[in-house]
């Protein structure tokens, strides 16, 4: 059984990552950003209280629905990380420095024209350890490994 939310700050490496699940393994992975512009009718919304109050509990309500997922996000209520983890969902962390997220925003900036993700990034890794300090990560992974040892990393937490 494949039920994993894995939490990584914005430009923590979930887009590579699901890019690289989707080409080498079967495994239906879901990542916030695209959902998020699913459920909006093809676009991604103004007000972030809106984004993160409505849309994103709407998205993990209906992950937590799913016997077969991994859903990449930077952003999950805790409530609703507490709901997935009675409903078997494993929770890990993919943990990147501050140091070395700056760097990877910067060259997502420059070469990818994405908008400045740094405002998030330390409020994003206090969340996480708060997480962490409740006791709700089943697993931290280094997201400063390659892309196919995270992959496999996460393997290792699907249940059979």
């Amino acid at each position: 059984m494949v039920k994993i939310i894995l939490l990584a700050a914005s430009a923590g490496g979930k887009s590579t990552l699901m890019k690289y699940m989707r080409e080498h393994t079967n495994l239906n992975v879901m990542e916030m950003d695209e959902e998020i512009i699913k459920i909006n009718h093809g676009t991604w919304p103004n007000d972030n209280n809106y984004k993160d109050q409505i849309l994103v509990p709407k998205i993990v309500e209906n992950i937590l629905d799913k016997d077969e997922v991994i859903y990449l996000a930077s952003y999950v209520p805790d409530y609703l990380i507490e709901k997935a983890r009675l409903n078997n969902f494993k929770v890990l962390l993919l943990e990147v420095s501050i140091d070395e997220l700056i760097r990877r925003n910067k060259h997502r900036m420059k070469i990818e024209r994405y908008e400045d993700a740094s405002r998030w990034f330390r409020s994003q890794i206090n969340t996480f350890n708060k997480l962490k300090e409740k006791e709700l990560v089943d697993g931290v992974i280094n997201g400063n490994s390659s892309t196919e040892d995270i992959a496999i990393e996460i393997s290792s937490y699907i249940t059979q």
